[in-house]
C-alpha cells in the first residue's frame, strides 16, 4: 500500500478517538459507517495485490477466521424473518476479525512498531483524561454505584462506559510496557513507562473488578513471559493493593460478600448467563439467532437485557456449535501469536510481543464478565495487535 495512503490504518489505531469524534455534528452522517468504508478501501488494496501476485502466509487463525465468518453467514441465512438484526449481529460479531485477513496485505514490517506505538499514545491521552475526570469528580449515574458504597466517581472517558473504559487501560498498559522494554533511547523509555502507569491508575479508577481481575490475568502472563521471579513480585503487590489501596479493598471486599453473591445470583450477572443457558436449551445446536439475546443488537431491536458476558451471549444466540467455534478460534489466534512470540531470536521485539499477547489474555478474561467484543473499537484493536505478530512472524515466507 502507498505510503501516502496509510492513513486508514492510523485512523484505525486510534479507533476509540475517531469513532468518537467521527459522530460528533457534522460529521455525525459518517459515524456510523466510517469503520466499514475503511474496510472496504483496505479490503481493495488487498485483492488488488493479491490479483497482482502478492501472497502473504495464512496462519490457522486466518484459515478459521474465514470459517467461522461464513458460519456466520449461515446463521444469516437460517433467521431469514429477521434479516436486518441477525446481519447486525454477523456485523458485531464478525466483521472486524476479517481485519486479520486484510491487514497483512497493507501492512508492512516496518509499519508494525509505528502502528503500536500510536495506539499507545491514544491510549496514554484517554489515560491522561481519565485521570482528569477522577480529579474533576466527573459526574456519574447512581446506578454505577452499588447502594451504600462511597466513591468519588468512575471514570468513563470517550467510552461512556467505566467498564468498556477499564478493559482498554487494561489492554493498552501490558502494550505500553512491552514497548518500554522494547526501546533503548531513554526518553521513549520513560515515555511507555508512564503510559503504562497512568493506564494502570486509571485502570483503579475505573471502579471495574472485571477489568482488575481481567489485567491481574494479564499481569500474570507478561511477568512470567519476561521473567517468572517477577510474577511473585506481581502477585504481592496485588495482595497488597487489595488490602491496603482503599477504594481496592472496599470494592473487592463488597465482591467477596455473601450479600454481594446472593444478588447476583438473583438478579446479577449468574442470573443472566442462567437465562442465557436456558434460552440455549430451546436449541441447543444453533441457539435463538445472531443479535437475538443478551447484547447490544438484542437490546435495540428486542429491549432484552445485556447477559454481560460474550461468551454467554454468544451460547444463547448461535448455540453449542457458534461458542465452540469462537472458543477454538480463539485459542488457535492466541496460539499462533505465542508461536511467532516463542521463536522470534530479537528480545527486543521479544519484549513487544510478550506485551500483545498479555494484552489479548486480558481481553479474552474480561469477555468472561462483559460483552467487550461488542464495542467495535475493543473488538478491532484486539484483531489487529495479534495480526500485527502474525505479520512480523510471516516476514519472507509465502502462502502455503
Amino acid at each position: 500500500m502507498p505510503p501516502r495512503l496509510k492513513w486508514p490504518l492510523y485512523l484505525l489505531a486510534a479507533f476509540p478517538v475517531a469513532d468518537y469524534f467521527l459522530h460528533v455534528y457534522p460529521w455525525g452522517i459518517v459515524g456510523a459507517a466510517w469503520d466499514k468504508l475503511v474496510f472496504i478501501l483496505l479490503a481493495f488494496y488487498a485483492i488488488r495485490a493479491r490479483m497482482s501476485g502478492t501472497k502473504r502466509k495464512m496462519y490457522p487463525s486466518q484459515r478459521y477466521i474465514i470459517f467461522v465468518a461464513v458460519l456466520g453467514l449461515a446463521y444469516i441465512l437460517m433467521d431469514v424473518g429477521y434479516l436486518t438484526v441477525a446481519f447486525a449481529g454477523w456485523r458485531v460479531d464478525y466483521l472486524y476479525m476479517l481485519f486479520s485477513i486484510v491487514l497483512p496485505y497493507v501492512v508492512d514490517r516496518e509499519d508494525i512498531i509505528p502502528l503500536l506505538k500510536f495506539m499507545v499514545l491514544i491510549g496514554f491521552l484517554m489515560a491522561i483524561h481519565g485521570v482528569y475526570e477522577y480529579v474533576m469528580k466527573a459526574p456519574i449515574p447512581s446506578s454505577w454505584i452499588n447502594l451504600g458504597e462511597h466513591v468519588r466517581t468512575r471514570v468513563y472517558s470517550l467510552f461512556g462506559s467505566p467498564n468498556i473504559f477499564g478493559s482498554y487501560v487494561a489492554f493498552i498498559a501490558p502494550n505500553a510496557a512491552g514497548l518500554a522494554l522494547y526501546e533503548k533511547r531513554k526518553g521513549p523509555r520513560i515515555f511507555y513507562i508512564a503510559a503504562a502507569i497512568i493506564s494502570m491508575i486509571t485502570l483503579v479508577f475505573t471502579f471495574t473488578r472485571g477489568a482488575w481481575v481481567a489485567f491481574f490475568v494479564g499481569a500474570l502472563v507478561f511477568t512470567w513471559l519476561v521473567d517468572k521471579r517477577l510474577t511473585i513480585i506481581a502477585v504481592v503487590l496485588t495482595v497488597l493493593a487489595i488490602f491496603f489501596v482503599p477504594p481496592i479493598h472496599a470494592r473487592m471486599d463488597q465482591f467477596l460478600s455473601p450479600v454481594y453473591w446472593v444478588k447476583t445470583e438473583q438478579s446479577g450477572r449468574i442470573d443472566r448467563w442462567g437465562h442465557a443457558y436456558n434460552q440455549m436449551r430451546k436449541d441447543p445446536l444453533f441457539g435463538a439467532g445472531l443479535g437475538r439475546y443478551g447484547g447490544a443488537v438484542a437490546s435495540k431491536y428486542f429491549g432484552i437485557i445485556y447477559v454481560d458476558n460474550y461468551y454467554a451471549k454468544t451460547l444463547a444466540e448461535t448455540g453449542l456449535l457458534g461458542l465452540l467455534s469462537y472458543l477454538g478460534l480463539l485459542f488457535v489466534y492466541l496460539r499462533d501469536v505465542y508461536r511467532v512470540l516463542k521463536r522470534t531470536v530479537d528480545p527486543r521485539m521479544r519484549y513487544l510481543m510478550i506485551g500483545v499477547f498479555s494484552s489479548l489474555i486480558v481481553v479474552v478474561s474480561h469477555n468472561a464478565v462483559e460483552n467487550i467484543f461488542e464495542v467495535p473499537s475493543m473488538n478491532y484493536l484486539f484483531w489487529m495487535v495479534g495480526t500485527l505478530v502474525l505479520i512480523y512472524g510471516a516476514e519472507g515466507e509465502t502462502e502455503r
